[in-house]
């Protein structure tokens, strides 16, 4: 007996249904297998969900541009509502790393990439392991949310402590980037949301101001005096260039680790088997931890805009068309990844997509990479009894940044 394929109103369906948010993988498992690069009519935007397209889409900007997207969005409420988003029009009219393109991006992420160096990361780590065991002291059971009173705050923490900003101001970092993430993760134009977003900008544009001042004035080493200092050739990055950097520094990096380490518990916490083998082998959490991004991605897709007509997957997609490289979906193709669906702490690392593909591979990835296995670590040490609460589980509705609205667990 066949299964008959869905149309294309079925996937649609599926993609743009409310139950997506708390499981997406059964509507990109459809979607690969029958329609693997679809247009969405609700999202009005290609979506991609096979892992070769994938990489085809994130490989060539060429052909697939970063740039552009959220700015049209910005217009189309603009359109309704003029001058309702001056921060966030400055924002995205600045010339940010994410949004760019060769060579601008080029020249962007070499001035970023020199100051945000593996030894800079690796400096951390002390305050990292500092920062974990404050937070574990101030949780006290038997029960907690461990999003909200561990993974949440904690890469806001590492992110201020990284840009040298006073421990007392960065809780308001973590708003902020809650605030960005909810507009930025939106499948279409949403005004409430830029409302709100517009708020945190400004907020946050305002406050970076006087520190970057600061630092041209007096050099410091942290990132922020790193990036801010005197360059020894004629370039460096502005004033509006550095603000934007550190915005989405604050909100890209934020929301990635801190679903990483909430999704990633939580995976682990549903397959007690796994966490048994981390219990009893602590040598084997780092490349646990790239299981986990593979198996539950915090970013789940990117947005591209087609530079010309163009051929993906047997489709034809216009110049300017919306393309949305669902690399959620691309970690659970079985065409790259023996039985996708399940989890397995000692999977062999590597080719996953979770920090996208290509010149726009996350800048901050090693960050994560060192905070997450530390934090993971520190939790099932702290609490090897630990188990999911009663409580039903549920997520954001954002289909970019994939990550709970709270992680309560029993305590033992």
């Amino acid at each position: 007996m066949t299964t008959e394929a869905p149309r294309a109103t079925e996937l649609d369906a599926l993609l743009s249904s409310p139950s997506f948010f708390d499981d997406p993988y059964p509507a990109y498992a459809a979607a690969r297998a029958h329609d693997p690069v679809h247009w969405c009519e609700p999202w009005a935007a290609w979506v991609v969900t096979g892992y070769d397209a994938n990489v085809e889409v994130m490989r060539h900007p060429d052909r697939f541009s970063s740039a552009g997207y959220e700015l049209a969005m910005l217009e189309s409420i603009e359109r309704t509502r003029p001058g309702s988003s001056p921060a966030l029009v400055a924002h995205y009219s600045t010339q940010v790393l994410s949004i760019t393109d060769p060579p601008v991006h080029t020249r962007l992420r070499r001035l970023l990439v020199a100051s945000f160096t593996p030894r800079v990361v690796e400096r951390l780590r002390p305050r990292v392991e500092e920062l974990i065991g404050e937070l574990l002291d101030d949780i006290d059971g038997p029960t907690a949310d461990l999003l909200g009173d561990f993974a949440y705050p904690l890469p806001a923490l590492v992110i201020g402590e990284l840009l040298g900003v006073p421990r007392e101001d960065q809780p308001s970092f973590t708003r902020w980037s809650a605030d960005l993430v909810a507009f930025v993760g939106t499948g279409a134009t949403d005004p409430a949301r830029a409302v709100t977003a517009e708020q945190s900008m400004a907020e946050f544009r305002d406050y970076l101001g006087p520190l970057i001042h600061a630092r041209r004035q007096r050099p410091t080493d942290d990132l922020l005096g790193l990036l801010a200092a005197p360059s020894r050739d004629v370039d460096r990055l502005t004033d509006d260039e550095l603000i934007a950097t550190c915005v989405t520094l604050l909100f890209a990096g934020h929301e990635t680790t801190a679903n990483l380490i909430g999704n990633g518990l939580l995976a682990l916490l549903r397959h007690p088997g796994q966490l048994a083998v981390l219990h009893d082998d602590a040598s084997l959490m780092t490349g646990a931890v790239e299981e986990l991004l593979r198996y539950d991605s915090p970013v789940q897709r990117n947005r591209r805009r087609a530079v010309s007509d163009v051929e993906l997957g047997g489709r034809h997609i216009r110049q300017d068309d919306r393309v949305l490289a669902f690399l959620g979906a691309a970690n659970r193709d079985p065409g790259m990844f023996d039985e996708p669906d399940r989890l397995d702490v000692r999977r062999a690392a590597g080719r996953h997509m979770a920090f996208g593909h290509g010149i726009h591979y996350c800048v901050g990835a090693a960050l994560s990479r060192l905070e997450a296995p530390i934090a993971l670590d520190a939790l099932l040490r702290r609490w090897p009894r630990m188990a999911l609460a009663d409580e039903p589980i549920r997520w954001k509705p954002n289909i970019a940044f994939r990550g709970l609205e709270e992680l309560r667990v029993t305590l033992d």
